[in-house]
């Protein structure tokens, strides 16, 4: 008996009948608008016919062939193409919306609507910016958004891991950001799943280089030869604080406060970072030592504290660094191993790694930062920056220990 009907077994047997159209259809017995298109050359492709809710117009819509879709795959799409059209939807018309927009489109809609804002840093920008041209922009900047599956995803970033571990990582996270990005304001369609996050993300290894106590001496001497008075009291800034660099750069002197000495105790003060990650500006404890460091700056019509030459800029301290770490012997020392030293001085001094985290203005749980934050008023966060300075004196005597003050105790007195 010859079939008559769509079925997973007569889609290679049923045959052309003759149509003043050039070509006939057979239709599945079940899901009422699948269907089978024969042509009178014999090419086959599978439909769907529909009408969208509160339309009077039918619409024929090809899937694909069989050489292309199996059966179940082709059922599969006029499910989905009818269950659509239920709500006035035209199932056909999104796919080929979401073929119509690629992946550079999204990152270029990233970078203007959520990079280019002022809460993020200029250093972000930058390797965001290298990120695509160098590892992503070849890949992706034509590739249409439904092109980018999980296993397009992990190939990629299995070929851009040859060129480092780490930048595979920074790379197939920002992608995955300017995805999540589209797709919270409506240019990626929510049907559509991020491929990035099923990327394995490879092993990094946490960078421990710091300051060594028996290193400082000859810091600090290569630091006071700096003969630039700003890029100076930028890098002591940086020792004495351990604020991040960028964060640090941008400080302006309508943020410094500067307190006068009080009943015999050392000098102090704060700053307030407001460009700073994470966006909410931070308020950064000043050791005396800071202070006079601070203090001894020449004003400048320039409102940064650690000017530059043109008005309005901060110093470039790139070049004055690397003489010093060279004179220092310390080539591997970074501008942001400062920032892991000061934390690491604190902690092997006893000081808890929740008061350190608060100290940097790292993210930690709510009752740590708030108990931080009560304990302001008893000078917890100020005492850290003056144990920290403490430590750093007795370093440069060459002492091999210092007596750190027991923040702890003195928060529950």
């Amino acid at each position: 008996m010859v079939a008559s009907k769509l079925t997973a077994a007569s889609v290679t047997t049923l045959s052309y009948k003759q149509s003043p159209a050039g070509w006939c259809a057979y239709w599945h017995p079940k899901l009422k608008g699948f269907g089978l298109r024969i042509t009178s050359k014999g090419a086959r492709s599978y439909i769907v016919k529909f009408r969208l809710r509160g339309s009077r117009s039918t619409r024929l819509r090809t899937i694909g062939p069989p050489t292309k879709y199996t059966f179940g795959e082709a059922y599969e799409e006029a499910r989905k193409a009818l269950r659509d059209a239920e709500v006035g939807k035209d199932y056909f018309e999104a796919i080929k919306r979401e073929r119509a927009q690629t992946v550079g489109e999204i990152w270029r809609y990233y970078v203007s609507e959520h990079l280019s804002s002022p809460d993020i840093s200029d250093r972000t920008r930058k390797d965001n910016g290298l990120l695509w041209k160098n590892h992503c922009q070849r890949k992706f900047d034509h590739c249409a958004l439904a092109d980018v599956t999980p296993e397009v995803a992990r190939d990629w970033h299995r070929e851009v891991t040859k060129k480092g571990s780490y930048v595979a990582n920074r790379a197939a996270e920002a992608l995955q950001a300017a995805w999540n990005y589209g797709q919270k304001f409506g240019r990626v369609p929510r049907e559509l799943m991020n491929p990035f996050p099923s990327v394995e993300w490879n092993n990094e290894f946490v960078r421990k280089t710091i300051l060594e106590p028996h290193q400082f001496p000859k810091f600090a001497e290569t630091i006071n030869a700096v003969e630039n008075p700003f890029a100076r009291a930028y890098l002591w800034t940086l020792f004495y604080t351990g604020c991040r660099r960028t964060e640090l750069l941008k400080l302006k002197w309508s943020d410094v406060e500067l307190l006068p000495a009080w009943d015999g105790e050392p000098r102090t003060g704060s700053i307030l970072l407001r460009k700073v990650k994470g966006g909410e500006p931070r308020r950064v404890a000043l050791s005396a030592p800071a202070v006079e460091v601070i203090e001894a700056l020449p004003r400048t019509d320039n409102p940064h504290v650690f000017a530059g030459a043109p008005n309005d800029t901060a110093v470039a301290p790139e070049d004055h660094w690397q003489r010093v770490r060279e004179a220092a012997g310390l080539p591997d020392l970074r501008m942001h191993d400062l920032r892991r030293s000061f934390g690491s001085w604190l902690g092997a001094s006893g000081v808890a790694p929740k008061l350190i985290g608060a100290m940097l203005g790292h993210k930690t749980d709510i009752t740590s930062r708030v108990y931080v934050q009560l304990g302001e008023a008893a000078g917890i966060k100020r005492q850290l920056a003056a144990a920290h300075a403490k430590l750093a004196e007795e370093f440069r005597r060459d002492k091999p220990r210092a007596e750190v003050v027991d923040i702890t105790a003195r928060a529950k007195t």
